[in-house]
């Protein structure tokens, strides 16, 4: 046991009182009647007992209950009543009497404790990996009012649709704002009951920017706004082949379309008495298949394939080939037969119906979202205002044939929300139903934009997937400055460059194992780029203060998940506190009585004993 300073020079001083009574009893000329050893025993006993009370024994009780204070503890309800210290944790405001610790493991390791409440916000990232107490009670404070919940777009390539995802709460008769890096509303919806809203934009040119996207009340009143970061890659060349039954206007301005989106375009159309017309090279054997991203059918030239162009068909979707029915007119027995055996049974007449999709909002935001026209596009000004007053024109309504495909994921949806159209997983490939028969109308109309957004949206999700991304992927989906970042995949050695262009080495963790993780701090806001090998990657790293109330809500789901997870200490914590001294004096005066009596009783006593 380990005495500490008052201890020590108590037990000094009661041992030299000890030591000097001893020498007084030996060197008496006259000695007690009693026995001499007795009472030098009972000295020593004594002296003990002295030091006992003064100084009681500590015994082991339960630990107190520990508080911790975090990030908007104020707002929670009102502080738990402990017995143990009150700790606060960087990010809580000062607190009289409190105790501040750099993180919570070092709050747990200074005061044991079985029992931990919680109060504020939630934990920091530096905090969850805490071995936590047998029993945590969390006091949260309300849920953060503003966007919640954030789903960044995936990274596309130019003039293709980007989607942004977002949910908010507390906010009644909400609506969202989809703003370009010129702080114009490209887009604009109100949000569903549960408070979940789906934007769009069109990406432009290669880059990177930041878009935002903005949080309005009922009144207009601005609630608040998040950034939203996305980066436009090089387009993929994708590999289109068609083959039709008949040539029409579809064929014609969907083969004008793909020209001009810098897709590789091979197409047949029959045009009777045993002729075609054609460009490129059309095949449906497995070397061509194999060159091809997506294969295009409408009802005629999908029933006509005989049996091993079939099979050949069915092969490379298996590997990988994207398959698009497109249904001109009602598709025959023969037609229905070809798709049960591609793995996409058709319900439904095929009866004629007018559809309308959804449309573009006001004439400005539509302007907003297609962008500036290029230079020496339209070299006049009446050019130029002409072209913009097609762009506003009304979307004609198009036909759909009454086709549907159960059991399958949307491919398109009408103004109402209903799907048009279906297409599922065929091995490694995609097979889809569009059953719209005029999309032409568009470009006549003067809404080319429109025709060309609907059929990107087409292609990219039923062609070929290309080569996946070797980028190092994190478990986190958004970054956050000053919190650790997980980079894990990491094949070859990693750097990373900030804004300033300063570069960080990031050292892949061997205890993650096969994942090949790295730990990365960032400490500024903005896009980071990601240097591994030869390639460079982008991500971009938020700053709490841009998106105060998205940041909050990942500390509370973070926190929740943590105390759902984690394992708790099973051993009781125990504090060490002084025992009581009653039972010590009362000992201590029985032997001081003794001792007395002994050295001062009559000598009578001693003779008749």
């Amino acid at each position: 046991m380990n005495l500490s300073a008052p201890a020590l020079w108590i037990a000094l001083v009661l041992v030299l009182i000890v030591f000097v009574a001893s020498a007084r009893q030996l060197r008496a000329p006259v000695r007690p009647h009693g026995p001499l050893s007795a009472v030098l025993g009972l000295q020593v006993i004594a002296a003990a007992l002295l030091y006992a009370c003064l100084l009681p024994p500590a015994r082991q009780q339960p630990a107190a209950g520990l508080v911790v204070l975090g990030a908007d503890a104020g707002r929670a309800s009102a502080q738990p009543a402990s017995e143990g210290p009150l700790i606060l944790l960087p990010e809580a405001a000062q607190v009289p009497g409190a105790t501040r610790v750099p993180d919570l493991a070092t709050a747990l390791r200074q005061h044991p404790s079985t029992r931990l409440t919680l109060v504020g916000a939630g934990l920091e990232a530096r905090d969850r990996d805490a071995t936590l107490p047998a029993q945590v009670h969390w006091q949260a404070p309300p849920a953060p009012r503003g966007w919640t919940a954030l789903q960044l777009p995936a990274d596309v390539a130019p003039g293709a649709r980007f989607d942004v995802q977002a949910q908010a709460r507390g906010v009644p008769r909400a609506q969202a704002e989809l703003l370009d890096p010129a702080d114009t509303v490209i887009d604009r919806a109100p949000l569903g009951e549960d408070g979940r809203v789906r934007l769009s934009g069109v990406a432009r040119a290669e880059g990177r920017s930041v878009f935002r996207l903005r949080l309005l009340d009922g009144e207009g009143h601005v609630v608040d706004t998040v950034p939203v970061p996305q980066q436009t890659l090089p387009a993929t060349r994708v590999r289109l082949q068609i083959r039709a039954g008949t040539p029409g206007p579809e064929l014609k301005y969907l083969r004008r379309w793909a020209t001009d989106a810098g897709i590789d375009v091979q197409m047949q159309a029959d045009t009777g008495a045993g002729l075609s017309i054609s460009a490129g090279q059309v095949g449906l054997d497995a070397a061509s298949l194999a060159r091809t991203d997506l294969l295009l059918l409408d009802e005629r030239s999908l029933a006509t394939l005989g049996s091993g162009q079939l099979a050949a068909v069915r092969q490379a979707m298996h590997e990988g080939l994207g398959v698009l029915v497109r249904s001109a007119g009602v598709p025959s027995a023969g037609a229905r037969q070809r798709l049960r055996e591609l793995g996409l049974p058709v319900q439904g007449d095929g009866a004629s119906r007018s559809v309308t999709l959804p449309g573009d909002g006001d004439s400005a935001m539509l302007a907003a979202r297609r962008g500036p026209l290029a230079s020496g596009t339209l070299p006049t000004r009446d050019g130029e205002e002409a072209d913009r007053d097609s762009h506003a024109a009304a979307l004609p309504t198009l036909e759909q044939l009454a086709l549907q495909v159960p059991a399958t994921t949307a491919l398109l949806h009408d103004r109402s929300g209903a799907a048009i159209g279906g297409w599922r997983d065929a091995g490694k490939g995609r097979i889809g139903l569009l059953p719209l028969t005029d999309t032409w109308r568009w470009v006549l109309a003067g809404r080319d934009d429109r025709h060309g957004e609907l059929w990107s949206d087409v292609v990219g999700t039923l062609a070929r997937a290309q080569g996946g991304s070797t980028a190092p992927w994190s478990p986190q989906p958004i970054a956050w400055a000053g919190e650790r970042q997980a980079l894990c995949d990491v094949r070859a050695p990693l750097q990373v460059f900030d804004a300033r262009g300063a570069s960080v080495p990031l050292i892949v963790d061997g205890g993650t194992g096969s994942a090949r993780c790295a730990g990365w701090w960032p400490r500024e806001a903005g896009w980071h780029r990601l240097q591994q090998g030869e390639r460079s990657y982008w991500r971009y790293v938020f700053d709490r203060t841009d998106a105060a109330a998205l940041h909050r809500q990942g500390m509370i789901d973070a926190t929740a998940q943590a105390l759902a997870t984690s394992a708790p200490v099973k051993a009781q914590a125990t504090q060490p506190v002084p025992g009581s001294r009653w039972p010590w004096w009362l000992a201590f005066v029985l032997c001081a009585s003794l001792l007395w009596w002994l050295e001062r009783r009559p000598p009578g006593v001693a003779r008749t004993a």
